[in-house]
């Protein structure tokens, strides 16, 4: 781990543009940005054909993955070509890459770990612990939803068994002969003998031993005696497709390396079991590889279990969850040999009970003390009775509603209550609701009912339809108490939403882009999101439930259940087809985001994990460059660029321009703010010149803050800059502004145009003339404010670092002057922050346009 000034330092402590004019580097810094928005376009284009309205082939996956690693490469050069500092990047590049094409070649699977425990389960091991295994880990991760504790082996683990067996040209036989489809005799033969081969397989080297460490881990943590239940998780299972039933589960499995191992060759050898063929056929016919994993948990003592469907098959616009359980263990109820009880529940918030259906229960399957199941007579007096009571159902129906809202899509969910009560979830896996023609035909006639609230506005960034209550995010405390299904509705689109996007039902923001960060982790997650939706928060209020088709870029008032019924019913699936499931692949590999904020200790070359992230951190580490550039003060003066701003208050900035940041009438000596170009600038001044932000009044400082203030400044965050002018490097679209008044250093570096991507805003603020609790305090004032502004904001002691991007340049120019009006508002303000109520009325008096109070006092 970082410390705080490590990190300071990282960004702050290095100025290596001696040799170069100002001009250069900002044509290196547009040159990075050029290559880092191709890529995101590519990421976005790629992303966009997964929402099923486009039709791609093989070709266009291999040409775009092959431009994105060479555009990427080039992003890496240009950040290297302005700050030769980041040699590092090349070797992530290589090391990114390399899994890529992996992918392509679909020898992904064969890498990773034999053995996984579902608790450390990552999104980019998805494809090798298999689809079952990926939900539950996404289950632990993000809905923090029970499940039994255990491990996952590994696809790598399967092509190892083939090979330790020499049974690879076996399986490349196999495959070969499913291709040609015209030998079906051959591939019969083929079937039985993989088959029947990996039923008998020997372990890999050191395998049993791998094992035996993972169990030991689980006796740690679970100290009373626990037999296994030993899954399958083969790669596609419970992700387009259920492949409910058709791979071998074996239960009650004594918690020993040569019993699992056992177990687990019998779930491997049923890749090849009949019905499973039957059923890749199917699905897949010409498409014959397939690896398998699986998935090793502590086996639950029921009490009760059973099955749930989160939508009603055969009434999808009835809002209705089925519910069957029965004593026991619940593998009767899943392959339909026991009776059980049925529930009916209305899938609302919370969910109620509409209707039971008792059976007679005669017998239920209990754990045998020799392994397996075993089936037991049930007592007379529970035969008739109702398993579950309502409490029970009721906490199952809220867990059948977030598994939907999560998945975005209905489930069909295997449960179970152990002997304690405690309820775990074995499975969730997708549910097919089939279409009708009555909803077809009643779908035009029912929208005429319901209110429009938005009608054709709006970008779309991922199609979709989601209903719920509006949550409405102004900052970023608003996301803590986020509800399961509620539309996110914000003033602009952040990736920080990504802490709650796996609960939200849509999102819907003011201002945004569709290929903005967000936007991409909307598309990575399937969240229907619609951006550029001007004054919605001024059309929808907290808790109003409303519906929001961003394939037609409506939004309703209610919820449309009709809408809701047609799209869960007409969702065309296109996993049954190559290129789309190694498209998904590639994504999970390409777009998803790890390196969500530049502040934190993790944002570093080593914790990229994705092309994404590598994007993210060029784009941030070019912007620190661009402050660097206007911290060299000697370097900058060096070139005989500067000229003095003329302005009505004593701010006394030199001004170097870049290119466009002046008119080229601008006299060469003293500039008028009429004679500035500079957007961003221009915006600041306005802010900084605002009536009653600046105050002239001196205000008096102790002897005692004053030596405090003098002997504070960390020397290494500051070296280099601020020894005696204000200078601000401009051009038509840049502004980076350092700045000191007293003991007061500010740095803003802004860019700012009509591409919202490449607009960013960088804020810091540092020192004071008093002592350290009051500089604190007011260094919480201007993070309560700029967080108020949408900033992220982090703060040490009383240094202050913000950033805000992806902006329309209209919202750019106007958060740009709020910040010209902070600089001037709290210069000098900690002499008078002795408590912090002071810090509280100072903060309102801003954000209520109160300026005065300063100088009123």
């Amino acid at each position: 781990m970082h410390s705080f000034w490590q990190i300071i330092a990282r960004f702050f402590g290095r100025t290596d543009h001696h040799n170069l004019d100002p001009r250069q580097v900002f044509e290196r810094f547009r040159t990075v940005l050029r290559s880092n928005n191709r890529a995101l376009e590519i990421i976005a284009d790629l992303g966009e054909k997964l929402s099923g309205n486009y039709i791609f082939d093989r070709q266009y996956i291999g040409e775009s993955v092959e431009e994105l690693i060479t555009t990427l490469h080039d992003s890496v050069v240009a950040l290297n070509h302005l700050d030769p500092h980041h040699q590092e990047l090349f070797a992530v590049h290589t090391r990114l890459t390399e899994h890529l094409r992996a992918i392509m070649l679909r020898e992904d699977d064969r890498q990773g770990p034999r053995l996984v425990s579902l608790e450390e389960v990552d999104p980019l091991q998805w494809s090798i612990v298999g689809g079952k295994n990926a939900h539950l880990a996404e289950l632990i991760h993000h809905l923090k939803i029970d499940i039994p504790p255990g491990f996952a082996i590994t696809t790598r683990t399967y092509h190892e068994l083939i090979e330790y067996n020499g049974l690879r040209s076996l399986v490349d036989q196999f495959e070969s002969l499913w291709i040609l489809g015209d030998r079906p005799d051959e591939l019969e033969e083929v079937r039985l003998r993989l088959e029947a081969a990996l039923e008998i397989a020997k372990p890999p080297s050191d395998f049993l031993e791998e094992i035996n460490q993972q169990l030991a881990a689980m006796t740690a943590k679970t100290p009373s005696p626990f037999t296994l239940a030993v899954r399958s998780s083969a790669q596609e299972e419970d992700l387009d497709f259920s492949f409910a039933g058709q791979f071998l589960s074996v239960l009650n499995v004594a918690p020993t390396p040569r019993a699992v191992f056992a177990a687990y060759r019998r779930v491997a050898a049923s890749l090849f079991s009949r019905k499973a063929v039957d059923y890749r056929h199917w699905l897949f016919p010409e498409d014959g590889k397939m690896s398998i994993g699986a998935g090793i948990q502590i086996m639950v003592d029921s009490l009760v279990s059973g099955v749930a469907y989160s939508t009603d098959p055969g009434n999808p616009g009835g809002e209705t969850m089925i519910v069957v359980g029965t004593w026991g263990q619940g593998a009767g109820i899943a392959e339909g040999e026991f009776p059980g009880d049925t529930f009916l529940l209305h899938k609302g918030d919370p969910a109620t009970i509409r209707e039971r259906n008792l059976s007679r229960k005669a017998s239920g399957l209990y754990l045998a003390v020799e392994g397996g199941l075993i089936e037991k007579p049930l007592p007379a007096e529970l035969q008739d009775e109702a398993c579950l009571d309502e409490a029970q159902l009721l906490e199952l129906g809220h867990r059948v509603i977030q598994l939907e809202n999560y998945f975005k899509r209905p489930q069909d969910i295997e449960w179970t209550f152990d002997q304690q009560g405690r309820l775990f979830i074995l499975q969730s896996r997708p549910l097919l609701v089939p279409v009708t023609r009555d909803l077809r035909r009643d779908l035009i006639e029912a929208l005429k009912h319901y209110e429009l609230l938005v009608v054709d506005r709006g970008q779309v960034a991922q199609q979709g339809i989601g209903a719920g209550k509006v949550h409405v995010v102004r900052q970023d405390t608003d996301l803590e108490d986020f509800p399961d299904g509620a539309i996110l509705v914000g003033r602009r689109d952040s990736s920080h939403f990504v802490r709650v996007m796996h609960r939200a039902a849509a999102i819907v923001t003011e201002i945004g882009t569709p290929v903005s960060h967000m936007a991409t982790l909307c598309r990575e997650m399937q969240v229907p999101c619609l951006v550029n939706v001007h004054d919605i928060l001024s059309l929808v209020k907290n808790g109003q439930e409303i519906t929001v088709d961003t394939e037609d870029r409506r939004i309703f008032r209610g919820r449309v259940k009709e809408l809701l019924a047609y799209q869960l019913s007409t969702s065309i699936n296109l996993g049954a087809t190559w290129e789309f499931r190694l498209l998904r692949r590639l994504l999970n590999s390409v777009a998803r985001l790890h390196l969500v904020d530049p502040l934190m200790d993790q944002f570093t070359p080593e914790n990229c994990l994705t092309y994404h992230d590598l994007l993210r951190y060029i784009h941030e580490t070019a912007v620190i460059t661009l402050v660097n550039m206007g911290k060299d003060e000697r370097s900058l003066l060096r070139h005989n660029l500067a000229r003095s701003l003329e302005l009505p208050i004593p701010a006394g900035i030199m001004i170097i321009d870049i290119g466009g940041g002046l008119a080229p009438e601008a006299p060469t000596s003293q500039v008028p703010f009429s004679a500035l170009t500079s957007i961003p600038f221009r915006a600041i001044l306005r802010g900084m010149l605002y009536p009653e932000v600046w105050h002239r009044a001196t205000m008096p400082v102790g002897f005692h803050d004053l030596m405090s203030s003098m002997l504070s400044v960390p020397t290494d965050a500051l070296e280099g800059q601020y020894t005696g002018h204000n200078i601000a490097v401009v051009s038509r679209n840049y502004v980076n502004l350092c700045f000191r008044f007293g003991y007061h250093f500010n740095i803003i570096d802004a860019h700012c145009d009509e591409r919202e991507r490449d607009n960013h805003i960088y804020f810091r603020f540092l020192g004071g003339a008093t002592d350290l609790t009051k500089r604190s305090r007011r260094a919480r004032m201007i993070a309560e404010i700029l967080t108020a502004f949408d900033f992220n904001v982090r703060t040490r002691g009383d240094l202050v670092i913000a950033r805000a991007s992806n902006m329309l340049q209209s919202e750019m120019e106007r958060v740009l002057d709020i910040l010209g009006r902070l600089v001037g508002y709290t210069r000098q303000l900690d002499v008078r922050l002795d408590s912090e109520a002071a810090v509280d009325y100072y903060v309102e008096a801003f954000l209520m346009g109160n300026y005065s109070v300063v100088s009123d006092e």
